[in-house]
């Protein structure tokens, strides 16, 4: 019969034996890795704008034998001035080494990489471009997926980006047009979009007046620098405001009055004409920028946002973000950073 230490010593075995049982796998996997490849990331699913962009790029750079082996580096190679039913004949992404300079409209299905500019004509449709150089797709043309461009990328009018857009230099959409996530140190609105430095001087208007959020009917002071009103708040015009500002309301800013701080509203916020935000802009239901609006930081809506032409956001040295479920620019609207219409955005004609 088993004496008592013998008894113990089994039992202590099995305890060991349960215990160290759950870490089986991870050891094996330890020792014979069998998931070391990186996962796919479905194009919803990452939130840099560019991030598949530089995927493409990184494997063509490979290709072209300029960086080292990427692991996936299979392309058919296609001439600058192959005919157009060639792209839409391909099975595998494609690689143009050249510009590329047509009337013709390309329909492309599967992804493109041109390492130099791409220039096109109306009706074209690719499913992911890249150009190392500039893109210039006429009218009518289609993004499926994702486009990016070193340079300065252009669309002309009735085109669609439906997902994601960006530039190194500079993104012009024609007015119609229609998108959804745009990225670039300079998007230019319509045809007539400028930076805030390039835009005409605004009517003369005389010097504002210093004022303060206390003078506000049902303002409460919150700190120092942060004032709440119940209700709806109108701030006169040609008048400086410094600090912060909360509106349970709807909040409407006269022209010419600005802004040293952030502004936040529940109902809505209109920003007439010429009014400057050295700050963010948050607000639940909607923000309408009136012509020659400026605001310096983020403009978040849970609703929908409308960019006044000529109206500015961010500066090209402070790329910010513009983000709204419908967000509609007019000609003449300049967005430095993002734009993120997370239904649809368009820039309406004027």
């Amino acid at each position: 019969m088993p004496d008592h230490h013998s008894l113990l010593l089994v039992f202590t075995m099995l305890c060991a034996a349960l215990f160290a049982l759950p870490f089986v796998p991870a050891i094996r996997e330890w020792r014979r890795p069998t998931d070391s490849a990186a996962l796919p990331v479905p194009p919803k699913h990452t939130a840099d704008i560019d991030h598949f962009a530089r995927r493409l790029h990184a494997d063509a750079q490979a290709r072209l034998g300029r960086v080292e082996p990427s692991g996936d580096e299979e392309f058919d190679l296609i001439a600058p001035d192959a005919p157009p039913v060639a792209w839409g004949a391909a099975r595998a992404r494609l690689l143009v080494c050249g510009d590329v300079a047509t009337d013709a409209s390309i329909l492309a299905f599967q992804p493109v990489y041109v390492d130099g500019s791409l220039r096109a004509g109306a009706g074209c449709a690719f499913s992911s471009l890249y150009a190392t150089g500039d893109i210039e797709l006429g009218g009518s043309s289609k993004l499926a997926d994702w486009a990016h461009a070193d340079g300065e990328l252009r669309l002309g009018h009735g085109s669609t980006a439906l997902r994601r857009v960006s530039a190194g230099k500079a993104l012009k959409l024609s007015a119609p047009c229609w998108f959804e996530r745009l990225h670039a140190p300079v998007v230019r609105l319509g045809g007539s979009a400028c930076t805030r430095a390039e835009a005409p001087s605004m009517p003369w208007r005389p010097v504002p007046r210093t004022a303060t959020y206390a003078a506000l009917a049902h303002a409460v002071k919150r700190t120092p620098t942060l004032y709440m009103v119940r209700g709806d708040c109108s701030l006169p015009g040609h008048r400086i405001y410094r600090g912060s500002l909360v509106v349970t309301g709807f909040l409407t800013v006269a022209p010419f009055t600005t802004i040293v701080g952030d502004v936040k509203a529940r109902r809505g916020i209109v920003l007439g004409k010429g009014v400057v935000v050295h700050g963010a802009i948050t607000c639940e239901q909607s923000v309408d920028l009136q012509l020659g609006a400026l605001v310096l930081g983020p403009v978040v809506c849970e609703g929908d946002v409308l960019l006044g032409a000529r109206s500015v956001v961010g500066l090209h040295d402070a790329l910010t973000t513009v983000s709204g479920r419908y967000i509609v620019a007019e000609e003449g609207a300049t967005v430095h950073g993002t734009l993120w219409a997370h239904e649809i955005g368009m820039v309406k004609r004027a």
